[in-house]
């Protein structure tokens, strides 16, 4: 069993508005969205955020394969298929989870999780956009094994916020580096500074810096004719 499908970002703003915004402030990202884009991020079809970062504390240091097989059969030992409430989590047994695959530390975070649930100090989901995404980062991020960076995908990629710079996330150094030509990783300042021309839409920019990455189909034209 693998890992659930990945489904389109659904965003918070006009993506649209945001590329034409940042080639004018800044033409070298400019062509770089017009040989990568549009801008198109994706995440796996968690139902809401408490399943989104239920499933980030699994995925945390595994590759996808070996994290959505270990997702599997923790959604397996939970009796659920699809998205298991906290009250499930609270009620399965610590072996019961590690035999699963999960580390010690990550059952224990799953169980945080559940807890600040069950309690109601997570924020509320009916009202997401009421919160800053500083006022997300601080209120998940007090949960235990869940950090800033985890938070900022959450932002990025679950809930479509146009402003996230993961100014530590080492894809996103890579690819500035390659952009902007640098012979080494921008310390994560370096790229706070050097990013804010990007303001409002640094998910965009930083979207981008993944992409950066990745090669580029080279299209040979069309076949020749037989003679």
């Amino acid at each position: 069993m693998t890992s659930r499908p990945e489904r389109p970002t659904r965003l918070a703003f006009d993506a649209a508005a945001a590329e034409a915004h940042l080639a004018r402030v800044d033409p070298r990202l400019g062509r770089v969205m017009a040989e990568r884009g549009p801008y198109a991020p994706s995440s796996a079809a968690a139902p809401d955020v408490f399943h989104s970062l239920m499933r980030a504390i699994v995925y945390q240091q595994l590759s996808g394969k070996a994290a959505g097989t270990i997702h599997a059969r923790v959604l397996t030992a939970l009796g659920a298929t699809e998205a298991p409430g906290p009250h499930a989590i609270l009620a399965t047994d610590t072996d019961t989870l590690r035999s699963a695959g999960l580390s010690a530390n990550k059952e224990a975070s799953l169980r945080a999780l559940a807890a600040a649930a069950v309690a109601g100090a997570l924020p509320d989901e009916t009202r997401l956009a009421d919160y800053s995404d500083d006022d997300l980062i601080a209120a998940y991020s007090a949960i235990r094994g869940i950090g800033r960076w985890t938070v900022e995908m959450l932002l990025l990629f679950h809930l479509g916020r146009p402003d996230v710079m993961p100014i530590h996330d080492l894809g996103v150094r890579k690819g500035f580096a390659h952009v902007y030509g640098w012979d080494e990783l921008p310390k994560p300042k370096q790229m706070e500074a050097a990013c804010e021309i990007w303001r409002p839409y640094r998910s965009v920019g930083s979207w981008f810096m993944w992409r950066a990455l990745e090669p580029v189909a080279v299209s040979c034209g069309p076949a020749p004719s037989a003679p």
